[in-house]
């Protein structure tokens, strides 16, 4: 699956998830699988809403944390890719444009 900047993601509908400390665990019971997501990854999970794009994304961690906007971009792009891939997150009918 490619996935570029302007693709609107949202959570698989499916899934539970929690908050511990700075991770965040995602459960994918159709699977009988558990995810662990590190710091910036959970701060990523967090701000995916179906309205944001992958450059939207990449932009707030990019302001959030010290890395330079390409740098964000690429890491974004890649573990979207990678959620995507694992059916964590599917992505939104019609790019994400309405509300």
């Amino acid at each position: 699956m490619s996935s570029n900047s302007g693709v609107h993601w949202q959570k698989h509908p499916a899934l539970a998830w929690r908050e511990i400390d700075e991770a965040t665990v995602i459960i994918s019971p159709n699977e009988s699988v558990m995810h662990e997501l590190n710091d910036t990854g959970s701060f990523l999970w967090q701000n995916i809403d179906g309205h944001r794009s992958a450059a939207d994304l990449a932009a707030l961690l990019a302001d959030n944390y010290e890395v330079t906007p390409d740098v964000a971009l690429t890491d974004t792009l890649s573990l979207l890719e990678e959620m995507a891939s694992k059916k964590l997150l599917v992505p939104v009918a019609g790019g994400g444009e309405s509300r």
